[in-house]
C-alpha cells in the first residue's frame, strides 16, 4: 500500500502539521441490501449473477510502447535516472501481459488484469482471475491473485459523472493480516505463498532507501522482500478514485502519484512494525486510538492524496502527501498513519462490509459499514472538502472551471544517472475526470483473494418526471382484482403486498402507454423484493421494449438471471410512446407468478 514508514516520516516532517477540517458521521448500519438511497437515483447495480466471459479477451503482451503517462511510467525514466542501465536490464528480464473485458449491464464496468511471464516463453506461470460464483443466496465476483506480480481490478468503462455515489459489498477478504491471532495460516505468510522469493523487483524503493543495497543489478531475490522484513506488507484497495482514464494494474509507486481519495487495507508484517507502534487505529466506540501492533492487522484506511514533494532528494520517489481521516479525529485529515477501523475477516461471508465513495459539489465522502473489531456494527462516514486551508485533494477538478491553477508546479528529479523535469503538473484549465478502482492494483506487491457483489452507481436525483406515472397500463392478465397493471405505474412500491401488478398468465407482459411520443432513455423496475416480498420472486428473465406505434417493438434491455430487487436499464435515448415488459422466467424458484411493484420511465 505505502512507501516505507521512513519515507512517510520524512514527508510528514517536511510538511506543516495542519489539521484539515472535515465532517464525520457514525451511525448504526442501514439495510445494505436495499438499493434505495435518499437523494440518489440508481443507474447500475451489478450483482454478478451472469457468468463473466473473459475467454474472449486474450492475454496481450504489454511492450510498454504506450506508457500510462510521462511520470513514473513503466518504461521508467525515473528509475533509469536513479538506478542507471541496470534497471532496464531488470525490467527486460520478464514480460508483462494484460487482459481486459466488459462486465455488467451495457458493459458499464471493465475488468483489467495483469500477469507476468517470468521466462518470456508466452506462457503465464500464475495468472490472476476474475470469476463469478454463488456464495450463499448471492452471486459474487471473485478476484484471485495467486502471485504478487499479478493484479486484477474492476473499474468503470467510462468516466464517472461529476456527482455520484459508488458502493459495493465486500463478502470475503484474504490479502494478508492475522487470522485467529496469527500472521501465518493456510501455509502462507501474511497472505503470501511460502514458495520462492517475493520481492518488489524491478520497481523497488528509491536507491537510497534504508534497508537494501540500491543496486538494480542484484539478483531478483536480493530486492526488497514483500512477504516479510522491513518492506513486508500486503493489502487491498477497497476503493480509490484516480485521475486518469482506463486504469489498469501497475507498479505500486506509479499509483502513489495517481490517486485522489481512497480506502485501503495495509497489512504490515511484524518485521516492518518492529519495535514501533505500526501506526494507530481508531476505536469509534470510545473515540480513542490504540496501536496497530495490538490489532489483527486488517485495517481500513480512509484517506486523501495531497500535494506531492515536487523535488524528491537523490534516490527518492515521486509521491503525494498522505492525509488520514478517522472518527477519532472528527473527520479531520491528518498527516499521520491512522486507520479508521479494523475489519474482522473471520466473520465473512456471513457478515460483510459495504464501501462507498461520493463526490458532491464541495468534496468527497468516504464511507464504510460493517461489524468492526472493538467498535461493533456501525457506519463510518466522513466528508473532506476539495480544499481545506491551503491543502487540496490532488487533482480534484473534474472540469476546468473548478480550479484556477494555484497549485501548479514542476516535478524535478536530479540523480547521478540523469535529471528530468516534468512541467505543469496541475495547470489552470486542466481537468481530471474521476474513475474508481477496486481490487489489487499493484504488480509488485499484494497477493490473495477477495469477493464482492452489489456494485452500484448512483447519480443525484434531479426531479426529472417519471414519464410512466399514472399512465394507462395494460397486461396479459392479473392475479387478483387489486393487482392490476395500474398498480405498476401508481408512483408507489411500498404500499403493501397488493401494491403491484401480478400475472399468472401463460404469456406474461405489461404495457404502458405514455399517451404521446416522449424521449425515453432509462427505465427502472421494482421487483418483488422492493415491495417487501421474497427476493427469490424477483423477475429472473425478461426483455424490455419500446415502440412508437404499439406494433413494431425495439429491444432496449435483455436481462437474464436477475436477482436484484430493483433494476435500472439505461440506453440511448429514443422516441417512444409505448413501453413493454415481456417476462420470460418470472422467478428464481418454483413460483410461477410475475410481480412488478413499479415501472418508472425517464428521459435519461
Amino acid at each position: 500500500m505505502k512507501t516505507t514508514l521512513m519515507r512517510r516520516a520524512a514527508i510528514a516532517a517536511a510538511a506543516s502539521c495542519l489539521l484539515l477540517a472535515g465532517t464525520v458521521a457514525i451511525s448504526p448500519a442501514a439495510s445494505a441490501d436495499d438499493p434505495v438511497r435518499p437523494g440518489w437515483t440508481l443507474l447500475y447495480n451489478e450483482t454478478f449473477t451472469s457468468p463473466l466471459n473473459p475467454g474472449n479477451a486474450p492475454w496481450v503482451r504489454d511492450t510498454y510502447a504506450q506508457p500510462f503517462d510521462t511520470i513514473m511510467d513503466d518504461p521508467g525514466q525515473w528509475y533509469r535516472n536513479d538506478y542507471g542501465p541496470a534497471w532496464t536490464t531488470a525490467l527486460n528480464s520478464f514480460h508483462t501481459y494484460r487482459k481486459e473485458f466488459p462486465v455488467g449491464q451495457n458493459g458499464w464496468l471493465t475488468a483489467s488484469l495483469s500477469a507476468r511471464d517470468w521466462n518470456r516463453d508466452g506462457a503465464l506461470e500464475s495468472p490472476p482471475t476474475l470469476t463469478t460464483q454463488a456464495l450463499g443466496a448471492e452471486s459474487v465476483a471473485v478476484m484471485n491473485v495467486p502471485d504478487h506480480t499479478g493484479g486484477v481490478i474492476l473499474r468503470p468503462t467510462n468516466r464517472l459523472p461529476d456527482r455520484y455515489r459508488v458502493e459495493y459489498k465486500l463478502k470475503t477478504l484474504d490479502f494478508g493480516g492475522k487470522r485467529n491471532g496469527s500472521i501465518t495460516y493456510n501455509n502462507r505468510t501474511n497472505g503470501y505463498g511460502n514458495t520462492g522469493c517475493k520481492t518488489q523487483h524491478p520497481w523497488g524503493e528509491g536507491s537510497r532507501s534504508p534497508g537494501w543495497s540500491g543496486n538494480a543489478s542484484v539478483p531478483y531475490c536480493e530486492w526488497q522482500d514483500v512477504r516479510s522484513g522491513v518492506y513486508g506488507y500486503n493489502g487491498f484497495h477497497f476503493m480509490a478514485i484516480v485521475d486518469f482514464a482506463n486504469p489498469a494494474p501497475r507498479n505500486n509507486h506509479f499509483w502513489h502519484y495517481r490517486r485522489k481519495v481512497l480506502m485501503d487495507s495495509f497489512s504490515q508484517h511484524p518485521d516492518r512494525v518492529g519495535s514501533g507502534t505500526g501506526g494507530r487505529i481508531c476505536n469509534a466506540a470510545g473515540n480513542t486510538y490504540y496501536n496497530y501492533r495490538d490489532s489483527n492487522f486488517n485495517t481500513v484506511n480512509m484517506w486523501i492524496s495531497g500535494l506531492p514533494n515536487w523535488t524528491p532528494g537523490p534516490g527518492g520517489l515521486a509521491g503525494n502527501s498522505q492525509w488520514f481521516m478517522t472518527p477519532c479525529s472528527g473527520g479531520v485529515a491528518e498527516q499521520q498513519l491512522s486507520s479508521a477501523a479494523e475489519l474482522q475477516p473471520e466473520l465473512m461471508p456471513n457478515q460483510f462490509y459495504t464501501f462507498a465513495i461520493e463526490r458532491d459539489a464541495t468534496g468527497y465522502v468516504l464511507e464504510v459499514t460493517g461489524n468492526f473489531a472493538r467498535s461493533g456494527q456501525r457506519t463510518i462516514r466522513m466528508h473532506r472538502p476539495f480544499i481545506v486551508g491551503n491543502a487540496p485533494i490532488w487533482h480534484y477538478n473534474t472540469a476546468p472551471g473548478e480550479y484556477d491553477g494555484r497549485y501548479n508546479a514542476s516535478l524535478v528529479q536530479n540523480e547521478p544517472n540523469g535529471s528530468t523535469t516534468w512541467p505543469n503538473q496541475w495547470p489552470a484549465g486542466s481537468s481530471y475526470p474521476d474513475y474508481f478502482v477496486i481490487g489489487d492494483l499493484y504488480t509488485n506487491v499484494y497477493e490473495g483473494s477477495a469477493s464482492l457483489t452489489d456494485l452500484r452507481l448512483y447519480v443525484p436525483q434531479t426531479g426529472a418526471p417519471n414519464l410512466a406515472l399514472n399512465k394507462p397500463a395494460t397486461a396479459d392478465s392479473q392475479c387478483a382484482a387489486n393487482e392490476g397493471p395500474a398498480k405498476a405505474v401508481n408512483g408507489t412500491f411500498n404500499g403493501g403486498l397488493a401494491d403491484k401488478w401480478c400475472s399468472l398468465g401463460a404469456s406474461k407482459w405489461l404495457r404502458v402507454d405514455l399517451q404521446s411520443a416522449a424521449t425515453v432513455g432509462r427505465v427502472v423496475l421494482r421487483h418483488s423484493g422492493a415491495g417487501g416480498e421474497k427476493t427469490s420472486w424477483n423477475t429472473k428473465d425478461f426483455d424490455l421494449q419500446i415502440s412508437t406505434n404499439g406494433t413494431t417493438w425495439t429491444n432496449v434491455a435483455t436481462v437474464r438471471n436477475n436477482t436484484a430487487s430493483t433494476t435500472t436499464h439505461t440506453f440511448t435515448p429514443a422516441s417512444a410512446r409505448y413501453i413493454r415488459l415481456n417476462v420470460i422466467t418470472p422467478t428464481s424458484d418454483s413460483d410461477t407468478a410475475a410481480r412488478v411493484f413499479e415501472l418508472e420511465a425517464y428521459a435519461s
